[in-house]
């Protein structure tokens, strides 16, 4: 079975249809619908939007053309909704003429009055329909999607309800509702006076941490005194094999290429280059100065492993043993590496980090707590555990930043506090004040149970806080924010433009003031007279031209006594402007032919006895030389 679809929108002009459809919601991927928001319409020539020209007034409909490189893009878009259509699902759409730019919906997001609405994905997640194969309306709306106004506050906050406060003064601090009104809310707050100063003493230690100036992979072996191969042998793994068949890793193991691995505070990658600290050139100068045998084997080629007897002279295996011994002594094995696209502590940052919070737990005690009542709190100064994934999108944090976790799901435990110590692509690694069951060690770099690697949306940042909310009944809501957080750690590619957008600095072509204009060949007898600038008669192509007795013409002159005429005294007049093979013209030498003095394609070959042939090639129209 074949359906044929019938286009509703056809003898429509473009602009109408942008009119009634960009804005609002439709329907696409017939027959498994997904809904979307329409947010432009396009033509094979412009795409129209609806844009504010004059503050305050509505909204109009604005047309921009394509940019160069989009034109064919929009065509081979329209082409394969078409064909896949046609191929795969057995779909006959008709010509696409108009498409429809559609954002999918993405979800329901809580807004600061309790309201849930529709969510849509961000420019990137763009798609692009025929407009014959989007609908407008459906029989039945998906129970999972639909919008909901603001329950009452009695509702969505019972009494004993746990929270977290975010006015300013005491912004992230544990509470409890004790009474609601239909506006407002009536909170328990508890926590301890001391906390806002020992805050501060966390991060403090992040910041009090020596940066450390890093050095160029090359600039770092000119430091050393060895190649940029040898640094880059015993950074990373370097095997050596000694008499009983075993490998042994000499090399110090502060960088992975392959895995994409680097060691804190001794090397790093930038977008090119590796780049190494001054703690770690200190190590490799020191090795080299304990063991230069091992250096001067760094620079020899082939994928041959090292033998121990190729180092060492007398004794190889024992001298082996000692260099790792003096490894293991600097702790180079206890080092540990982590992903290029991070940033983390080091362990003895951590370790003192863990220090100060188990100081402050040791002086702690219940008869600490300070509890205090706040009354006709409005709806968005709280925080619900359960609206967190919803309410702390786009937060931004940064190493040392102390931490509350605010979600009740998942294996840390609610209103835990910790410090972030690690920042991922999407997620962060943050060591808490205290052990519980579903922690981990994060690889060695905290103590037991003390660790977890946890999402952005799941705690609040208490070091630089981003939410507060004023407590007034009659506030309004405060902006969120619109930044999203994504760390770029580490060697990234170059991003290269969207297809059919226009290219950024860097990628946009090179300008080109005249037309290219193809050359036709007029010898196969597709065009006319083509000027072209004189070319000399060696192209580097062939050897120079013979003459009569095999060999090379002397000063330009045919060899005398040659055995065969002049060329140009067999063939008829040749226009000097006229183009040879290519639509180039050649300017020649009085004793020089026509097609060219160099042997190749077109070239008139010498009498070998059996009289001149004509034009060797695939030229057509060539005239031919009568035999002598």
């Amino acid at each position: 079975m074949v359906v044929h679809i019938q286009n509703p929108h056809e003898n429509r002009k473009v602009e109408d249809i942008a009119r009634e459809m960009v804005g609002a919601r439709t329907f696409i991927g017939w027959p498994f619908l997904q809904e979307g928001l329409v947010i432009a319409v396009s033509d094979s020539l412009f795409k129209y939007e609806k844009l504010v020209v004059v503050p305050g007034t509505p909204p109009k409909v604005i047309s921009a053309p394509h940019f160069q490189q989009g034109l064919s893009h929009w065509k081979s878009k329209a082409e394969r909704i078409e064909s896949v259509y046609s191929k795969k699902c057995g779909i006959i759409t008709g010509d696409v003429d108009v498409l429809v730019h559609v954002l999918p919906l993405k979800g329901l997001k809580r807004l600061e009055s309790g309201a849930l609405v529709k969510d849509y994905e961000g420019p990137d997640k763009e798609i692009e329909q025929a407009v014959q194969m989007v609908i407008s309306e459906v029989a039945s709306e998906d129970p999972r999607f639909l919008e909901k106004g603001a329950p009452p506050l009695s509702e969505e906050f019972p009494d004993g309800t746990n929270i977290f406060f975010l006015g300013e003064h005491a912004y992230g601090v544990a509470a409890q509702v004790s009474a609601t009104t239909d506006s407002a809310l009536s909170v328990v707050l508890a926590f301890f006076p001391s906390d806002k100063t020992e805050n501060d003493k966390f991060k403090a230690i992040v910041e009090g941490r020596a940066s450390l100036p890093y050095l160029l992979s090359f600039k770092a072996a000119s430091a050393i005194g060895i190649s940029t191969r040898a640094l880059s042998k015993i950074t990373s793994s370097f095997m050596v094999l000694t008499s009983d068949h075993q490998k042994n890793n000499l090399g110090l193991s502060i960088k992975f290429e392959a895995k994409s691995l680097k060691v804190i505070d001794y090397s790093r990658k930038n977008a090119r280059y590796w780049e190494f600290s001054e703690k770690a050139v200190d190590l490799i100068r020191e090795y080299k100065d304990k063991f230069p045998e091992v250096f001067t084997v760094l620079d020899h080629g082939g994928d041959d492993m090292a033998r121990a007897t190729d180092i060492f002279d007398a004794d190889a295996d024992a001298k082996v043993k000692e260099v790792k011994s003096w490894l293991k002594s600097k702790g180079i094995r206890d080092l540990e590496p982590v992903t290029l696209f991070s940033d983390h502590l080091t362990k003895n940052a951590v370790k003192e980090i863990e220090e100060v919070a188990d100081e402050i737990n040791k002086n702690r005690s219940k008869a600490a707590i300070k509890k205090v009542i706040v009354k006709n709190i409005p709806r968005h100064a709280v925080l619900k555990p359960s609206h967190a994934v919803y309410r702390l999108q786009n937060q931004h944090f940064a190493l040392g930043d102390r931490v509350t976790m605010v979600q009740d799901s998942g294996g840390v435990p609610l209103s835990v506090k910790g410090v972030v110590i690690g920042l991922n692509a999407k997620s962060m690694d943050v060591v808490w004040d205290v052990p519980f069951m579903s922690g981990s060690t994060l690889g060695d770099r905290c103590s037991q149970y003390r660790g977890s690697a946890v999402e952005f949306n799941s705690c609040l940042n208490l070091s630089n806080p981003q939410f507060i909310a004023s407590t007034s009944p009659t506030s309004t809501y405060p902006p969120r924010p619109n930044i999203p957080f994504k760390p770029r750690i580490g060697p990234r590619p170059t991003i290269q433009p969207a297809p059919g957008h226009q290219a950024a600095a860097g990628f946009r072509p090179a300008s080109q003031s005249q037309p290219v204009a193809i050359m036709s060949n007029p010898n196969r007898g597709r065009g006319g007279l083509v000027p072209h600038a004189p070319r000399p008669a060696f192209n580097g192509r062939g050897r120079p031209p013979l003459n009569g007795q095999g060999e090379p013409p002397m000063n330009g002159r045919p060899a005398p006594n040659a055995g065969v005429a002049s060329l140009d005294d067999q063939l008829p007049p040749h226009d000097d402007d006229a183009p040879s093979r290519g639509g180039a013209v050649h300017h020649l030498h009085p004793h020089q032919h026509s097609r060219g003095g160099y042997r190749g394609r077109g070239f008139v070959p010498h009498d070998r006895g059996r009289g001149v042939r004509g034009y060797r090639g695939r030229g057509r129209g060539s005239r031919p030389v009568e035999s002598l």
